[in-house]
C-alpha cells in the first residue's frame, strides 16, 4: 500500500515537471531564437550604409533564412515574407535612394512586427507557464493531502490488522488454558493469520478429542471400580487429598448408617463430628491394624488397612521424563473378621 500511494505520487509529481520544463525549452528554442535573428538583422542595418556591402547583405541572409526555418507564431510568416520581399529590394541593382530607404523602412517595420509577435508570445507561454505550475501546485497538493488521507487511514488501522488477531490468538490460548477446547478461531483473511488460525481450530479439536477420550476412558474405569466395591463384602471408604469423602461401597454405608447423597457431598472432617464410627477408622494411624466398631448392638472386630492414593507426575526437562508422585487421597478397607 505504501509503495502504491509512492510511486503515484512520483509519477504525477514526474508528469508535470517533465511537462512544463518541455514547454518552457519550446518557449526559449522558436520565441528566443527568433529574437536573436531579428536583433542580428537590425544591427546589420544599423551599422551598415546603403547600399549594403557583400558582407552585411550576406550576414542578413544568413539570419533571414534562419528565421524563415522558425516560424512559430501566427502572422509571423507573413510578417518574415515581407522581411524578404524588402531584403530583396535593399539589395537588387539600379535602385534608387529613395526606393532604398523605403525599402529599409519597411524592413525595420517586419522586423518590428516579428519582434512583436514573439515578445507577445513570450508573455503569454509565461503565463501559460506560470498557469501550469499553479494547476500543478494545486494537483499535487490535492495528491498530498488524498495521500495523507490514506496513509493516515491506514497508520490508524494498521494496528488493527495486527491486534485484533493476535488479540483473539491470546483469548483463544485463555480457553485453551482454561480447558475449553470448543473455542474456534474465525478470521476471513487470506494471509499469514488465516493459517495460524486452521492450525489452531485443528490443535483444538485435537485437544477436545484427547480431552473426551480421556475423560470417557476415566469415566469408565470409575464406573468399572465402583461397580467392583459396591460388589466387594467388606468395607472399602475412600478420601481424597482435601479428606472429602469420593466413595463408600454398600457394606460402608450399611456399618456408617449414611447415604449416599451425604457421603459424596460432605467433606470427612464435618463427618467426623457427626458419625464416631468413621471417626474412628479415619483416626486410625497405622496402615493396618484391628479395630472393633459397632454394628446392630454388638461389638465387631475388623482387620483395617490403610490405602495411600500416589499419583505419579512426568514432567518433560531438556528432552528428559522428570519423575514425582504427590498424594491424592487414602482408601480405607475394613475385613470383617468373624465372617
Amino acid at each position: 500500500m505504501l509503495f502504491v500511494v509512492v510511486v503515484f505520487f512520483g509519477v504525477v509529481a514526474i508528469y508535470y515537471i517533465e511537462d512544463i520544463s518541455e514547454y518552457s525549452k519550446v518557449t526559449v528554442k522558436n520565441n528566443y531564437e527568433t529574437l536573436t535573428f531579428t536583433r542580428s538583422m537590425r544591427a546589420v542595418l544599423d551599422e551598415n550604409d546603403l547600399p549594403l556591402n557583400a558582407k552585411a547583405a550576406g550576414d542578413f541572409e544568413n539570419a533571414l533564412k534562419k528565421q524563415e526555418n522558425n516560424i512559430t507564431e501566427p502572422g509571423e510568416k507573413e510578417a518574415t515574407a515581407g522581411l524578404r520581399t524588402s531584403f530583396t529590394d535593399l539589395t537588387a541593382t539600379g535602385q534608387g535612394a529613395d526606393k532604398m530607404q523605403q525599402a529599409e523602412r519597411t524592413a525595420r517595420l517586419q522586423l518590428k512586427t516579428i519582434e512583436g509577435l514573439n515578445m507577445h508570445a513570450i508573455v503569454d507561454k509565461n503565463n501559460h507557464i506560470h498557469t501550469m505550475v499553479s494547476n500543478a501546485t494545486i494537483y499535487l497538493g490535492g495528491i498530498v493531502f488524498v495521500t495523507f488521507l490514506i496513509l493516515f487511514v491506514f497508520i490508524v488501522n494498521f494496528p488493527g490488522f495486527i491486534l485484533n488477531p493476535l488479540n483473539q490468538f491470546i483469548e483463544g490460548v485463555h480457553q485453551i488454558n482454561q480447558k475449553n477446547y470448543e473455542v474456534k478461531m474465525e478470521l476471513d483473511t487470506n494471509d499469514e493469520f488465516s493459517s495460524l488460525a486452521t492450525e489452531f481450530n485443528a490443535m483444538a479439536g485435537r485437544l477436545s478429542d484427547g480431552e473426551n477420550e480421556n475423560a470417557t476412558r476415566i469415566l469408565a474405569g470409575e464406573h468399572q471400580v465402583k461397580i467392583l466395591m459396591e460388589e466387594m463384602p467388606d468395607v472399602v471408604i475412600g478420601l481424597n487429598e482435601k479428606k472429602e469423602v469420593l466413595f463408600a461401597n454398600a457394606a460402608a454405608r450399611k456399618i456408617l448408617k449414611l447415604e449416599d447423597d451425604h457421603v459424596m457431598s460432605e467433606s470427612a472432617r464435618e463427618a467426623l463430628r457427626h458419625n464416631p464410627i468413621l471417626k474412628k477408622i479415619i483416626e486410625t494411624d497405622a496402615d493396618e491394624a484391628e479395630v472393633k466398631l459397632p454394628l446392630h448392638g454388638k461389638s465387631l472386630a475388623y482387620h483395617l488397612k490403610r490405602i495411600e492414593i500416589v499419583v505419579p507426575n512426568l514432567r518433560p526437562v531438556l528432552y528428559t521424563l522428570q519423575f514425582s508422585a504427590f498424594n491424592a487421597g487414602m482408601i480405607y478397607v475394613l475385613k470383617n473378621k468373624e465372617v
